[in-house]
């Protein structure tokens, strides 16, 4: 298991606008991102989150997809998706298997750890 980083969760908002759902960041403070571990090859395996802090998520979710925040347990452990690692700056997503376009983490957990402090880890697992 590889310890990414521990902050803040969130995305940019051309991840909802586009559907992909594809990367996360993490933020020590507003404006101020977390400079993730990497990994440097594409490996195969899972993002999970484990949440350090909860707090009330100020969006409103995504009306399209009918996906409304809600609030994790601290120490909850939170898969985010499977697929191939890869970093984008100072995000981190995953590339689903079946090579769709659109919600390519989980949307449902994503707004369960949107705004929450989390440490996100990559467990590697062979490719099915």
């Amino acid at each position: 298991m590889h310890e990414l980083g521990t902050g803040v969760l969130d995305w940019e908002r051309e991840e909802r606008i586009s559907d992909r759902y594809g990367l996360v960041e993490l933020f020590l403070r507003p404006g101020e991102l977390v400079k993730l571990d990497r990994i440097a090859q594409p490996l195969h395996g899972r993002l999970v989150a484990v949440v350090r802090e909860v707090r009330r998520s100020s969006h409103i979710g995504d009306l399209f997809h009918a996906v409304k925040p809600t609030i994790p347990e601290i120490d909850e452990r939170i898969e985010l998706g499977t697929g191939t690692i890869f970093f984008e700056d100072d995000a981190v997503g995953l590339r689903p298997d079946d090579g769709r376009s659109t919600l390519w983490l989980n949307i449902h957990v994503l707004y369960r750890v949107h705004n929450q402090t989390v440490t996100l880890y990559f467990e590697e697992s062979p490719q099915k």
